[in-house]
């Protein structure tokens, strides 16, 4: 197994696409959307769904860019715990 630094350097480290394992209220309520996005599509008109669609994939690409600043906002903030506790100090990692 290689490092995790060769992993993220080859892109095999794609914290964004992690699947969400094991938490039952998380996979409820991914159902429960997924019948409410269509149920409510059915009620449209092709045009109006060809617009939904299109606000639900820029919805999901919001998601993934604040899920990718999430990451490298927990990747800073565990940096600076770990400079604190290698210098004994305050650390200006940020």
């Amino acid at each position: 197994m290689s490092s995790i630094l060769e992993q993220l350097y080859a892109g095999d480290l794609t914290p964004a696409e992690n699947v969400i394992q094991g938490n039952e209220e998380y996979d409820r309520l991914c159902r429960q959307s997924v019948q409410e996005i269509e149920e409510f599509s059915k009620k449209l008109d092709d045009e109006s769904r060809k617009s939904f669609d299109a606000l639900l994939e820029h919805y999901l690409e919001l998601t993934y860019i604040e899920k990718s600043q999430t990451f490298c906002d927990g990747f800073r903030l565990g940096a600076g715990i770990m400079c604190e506790v290698f210098k004994g100090k305050e650390c200006l990692c940020r």
